[in-house]
């Protein structure tokens, strides 16, 4: 009897650190045009900054520009991320030749809440800051608990 109530003590404590997680998605827009937005598994309608409950899966990021991005940031520069608070945070940018994320304007990010690295990238030549192959790197990641992202167009 005592092992099961511990058990469900233990249980709810889990369920309450895992419900505080939060992450914020912020932007910074330099352009002068478009507007930024993003998505995220689990909420497929593209959105303005937002704090997220919980963990924040597949995140993409783009700023539409009313010609050359669909819904979901596919013909844009895009950053992607994901944050979960069990160490694994982390952001790209997102470029490829190929056609299906292009280079539109410079795009980059910061972390915030706990970190403070990022990428930018102010040219459609910048491999050392983007990815252009489908692993998806580099990456940039942030070992803190709710950290968050502040997108960063032109």
């Amino acid at each position: 009897m005592f092992a099961a109530s511990a058990l469900a003590v233990a249980a709810l404590a889990f369920a309450s650190t895992a419900a505080a997680e939060q992450h914020q998605v912020t932007f910074t827009n330099n352009c002068g045009y478009g507007t930024p937005l993003f998505l995220y598994q689990g909420n497929m309608s593209p959105q303005g900054a937002t704090t997220v409950q919980g963990q924040l899966n597949g995140g993409i990021a783009w700023l539409d520009n009313g010609a050359s991005c669909a819904t979901n940031g596919v013909g844009c520069g895009a950053v992607e991320f994901t944050f979960q608070n069990t160490g694994y945070s982390q952001a790209d940018i997102t470029l490829e030749p190929e056609g299906s994320h292009n280079y539109l304007y410079p795009i980059g990010f910061n972390f915030i809440n706990g970190c403070s690295n990022g990428l930018f990238c102010d040219n459609p030549n910048c491999i050392d800051q983007a990815s252009f192959s489908p692993t998806q790197v580099p990456l940039a990641d942030c070992q803190a608990n709710d950290s968050g992202i502040n997108v960063i167009f032109c």
